[in-house]
């Protein structure tokens, strides 16, 4: 399934003299040809010489690309390969402001004004110059049940997403293995079935001490005789984040902290798990009372203003707490609450509005690029969580039965008795982080100095700004923002090309020493 842009097929379709000419891959899809109810995140298209057909999967979790202007339809994995073959790379405002203010672009918007993404159960047909889109997130209707029947309820539909996984892949697994609820449980089902992973892998950036995530996951590890491998080393910042960006698409503002995975599954094979909305189906965080109030109300235009105040707080040293909307988007305050507010709107019938928006916009959106992109070399990538029935069940639960966001650890409790006791990351004491020592820093400016090089003038004038400490925002976000705006600033079809050979260049040369530590497999 491997997705890197400089390998990332386009479909390019356009009428001329009144006869449709069509260039690239005539038919693609994601990956395997396996069974749609495995909950794994899908895309292909078909094209049959006058009628184009496309589709995602039933949660719309595959971001699959369309460009459309003039007569012109354009379909690719990558919005930057798009733009590479000659697509229009007009910025679309509202999308990033919207980005800028909550990390996150909603409905289908991308950083592009002709590019979008298809919808949840998106399917796209064209034929004699008609294009039509359809799709949408499914409203689940509130059940009538009790927490005792939502635990059982819970447990028996993931154990029966898993059973359709394990029996359909015959393939090595490999399974990134947090500190958290979802990547446990898809452990502990593993081993309730009777399948061994390869291995487990954690990575972390606190050098030979692990921290909390890796001590938890490490804790668990041990105790099933699984192998565990974590990846500790010391990283190039800049170059991680440009890699990032470029595969995917512009899209998003994290993830730059899991590159050792993507570095690490290159050299696997294996086909891999990964616990995509686990978290979000079962309580989607600690503003969900709040906003589960406001929705009671009526009032999304507020639930939109906490969002936008929260993301501030999170990525802003407390001196100026505003968020990036007022650096790099100012003046667009009002509009972004009302076109989010319009967009949790929609949810008005759902259990927890909060909730659906979340699990379609930043899941779907964002959280969907880690199985799209850090995982792409994995054959195939399984989402357990994304079991249709599965996720029908969570997202129809009242909220008064997920409030107290404990009705994910209650079932892993319950299901895996023996493992029980075994806190989650938070449980572990958090050693102080290290450095990467002098090689590491000096290491990381002649990355800065050759990757703001290549990126051009406007880079090079904020090399500074790579390496000293920011001013108004964290170090992390500060760094993904600028790239994201640098890289968008000129985007052209030879600045697209100049990404991607970048982003290669630095594939080539990523990081070999990736293992810090390795617990061998206990059982046979």
């Amino acid at each position: 399934m491997k997705t890197a842009d400089h390998d990332a097929p386009v479909f390019w379709l356009e009428m001329k003299d009144g006869r449709p000419v069509a260039s690239g891959p005539a038919s693609w899809r994601s990956g395997p040809n396996l069974a749609d109810n495995l909950g794994r995140l899908h895309a292909a298209w078909q094209w049959d010489g006058s009628r184009l057909k496309a589709e995602v999967d039933c949660h719309g979790f595959y971001s699959l690309f369309v460009y459309e202007k003039g007569g012109v339809i354009a379909l690719s994995p990558s919005l930057l390969a798009l733009v590479a073959c000659g697509a229009d790379a007009t910025q679309d405002h509202r999308a990033l402001a919207v980005f800028h203010r909550i990390g996150v672009f909603i409905n289908d918007d991308t950083p592009l004004k002709y590019v979008r993404t298809l919808p949840p159960n998106g399917r796209l047909t064209w034929q004699d110059g008609v294009l039509r889109i359809s799709g949408d997130a499914p409203m689940p209707k509130v059940q009538s049940i009790t927490r005792e029947d939502a635990l059982e309820g819970m447990t028996h539909l993931f154990r029966q997403s898993m059973a359709r996984i394990l029996s359909a892949s015959d393939r090595p697994l490999t399974l990134p293995l947090s500190g958290g609820r979802d990547s446990r449980h898809i452990l502990l089902e593993m081993l309730q079935q009777g399948h061994m992973p390869r291995a487990c892998v954690t990575f972390h950036h606190n050098g030979a001490v692990m921290n909390g995530e890796a001590l938890a996951a490490r804790a668990v590890a041990a105790r099933a005789g699984v192998a565990h491998v974590v990846l500790g080393h010391a990283r190039p910042r800049l170059a991680d984040a440009l890699r990032c960006a470029v595969m995917t698409s512009l899209c998003v503002d994290e993830h730059v902290q899991m590159m050792p995975l993507y570095d690490y599954m290159l050299g696997t094979g294996d086909a891999a798990f990964d616990g995509i909305a686990g978290d979000i189906l079962t309580n989607p965080d600690n503003d969900a009372e709040a906003f589960f109030r406001l929705a009671e109300k009526g009032d999304y235009t507020g639930i939109a203003r906490g969002l936008t105040e929260g993301h501030a707080r999170v990525i802003s040293h407390p001196h100026w707490g505003r968020g990036a909307g007022p650096i790099l988007s100012p003046g667009m305050d009002d509009e972004v609450h009302e076109y989010l507010g319009e967009t949790i709107a929609k949810y008005v019938d759902a259990p927890d509005p909060y909730q659906m928006f979340w699990m379609y916009h930043r899941t779907r959106r964002e959280i969907n690029f880690v199985p799209q992109a850090i995982l792409s070399t994995a054959s195939p990538v399984f989402c357990p969580y994304l079991d249709p029935d599965f996720a029908s069940f969570c997202l129809s639960l009242p909220y008064s039965v997920t409030r107290d966001q404990m009705l994910h650890d209650d079932v892993i409790a319950r299901a895996y008795p023996a493992f029980a006791d075994i806190p989650f990351a938070a449980g572990f004491a958090v050693p102080a982080p290290r450095g990467g020592g002098a090689r590491h820093k000096l290491r990381s400016m002649v990355d800065v100095l050759h990757i703001t090089a290549a990126l051009g003038p406007r880079a090079m004038a904020e090399r500074r700004a790579f390496l000293r400490p920011p001013p108004r925002l964290k170090r992390a976000p500060d760094t993904a923002l600028r790239l994201h705006t640098i890289c968008l600033d000129g985007l052209d079809a030879p600045r697209a090309r100049r990404l991607i050979e970048i982003a290669a260049r630095l594939e080539m040369g990523r990081p070999q020493r990736l293992i810090s530590d390795a617990l061998a497999e206990a059982k046979a």
